[in-house]
């Protein structure tokens, strides 16, 4: 089980398990925001609340957060889906603007794409294959991986959306 964990002004920093954000919450460092009535941690003196979200307690001023465009991070930006022809099948990543001709591996050049639309498209630019992408391709932001992998809790959607 996961626990999304909030800093002091309630914007998400990151996800941990149950046993660190337990001890979070145990050590005083942070409070219970969300937790799982049905499933209370109990031990031989005392039943606790299951965190599902906690807060810092105290602000935590944290590095900027640099997301580097790798092949997974490509990947969930995109949904894993073909940003040519919607495909989900043998999906790979494509240059917009070949490397071969120079393109360069930034979040504005790459895509995902399935196997057959990049042999289709080979060394050429998507306006010189006559394909069309869905979106142009953009920098994400730290805080849309964290909505992807809480999407399907609905507690976390509060605070990430």
């Amino acid at each position: 089980m996961e626990v999304l964990v909030l800093n002091n002004d309630y914007s998400p920093i990151s996800v941990t398990d149950i046993v660190r954000g337990f001890k979070l919450v145990f050590k005083g460092k942070a409070e219970v925001i969300e937790h799982d009535e049905e499933n209370p941690i109990v031990t031989e003196n005392t039943i606790y609340k299951r965190p599902s979200v906690i807060r810092l307690l105290k602000y935590i001023v944290l590095p900027f957060k640099k997301l580097k465009p790798t092949r997974g991070n490509v990947f969930k930006r995109d949904n894993y889906e073909c940003l040519y022809c919607g495909s989900k099948k043998n999906i790979t990543w494509d240059h917009v603007f070949p490397k071969c001709r120079g393109g360069q591996n930034t979040w504005e050049n790459l895509v995902t794409c399935c196997l057959d639309c990049n042999n289709f498209k080979g060394g050429r630019t998507p306006e010189e294959a006559n394909m069309e992408l869905k979106y142009k391709p953009y920098k994400p932001k730290y805080s849309s991986f964290l909505k992807n992998i809480g999407s399907s809790k609905e507690d976390w959607k509060v605070y990430l959306f």
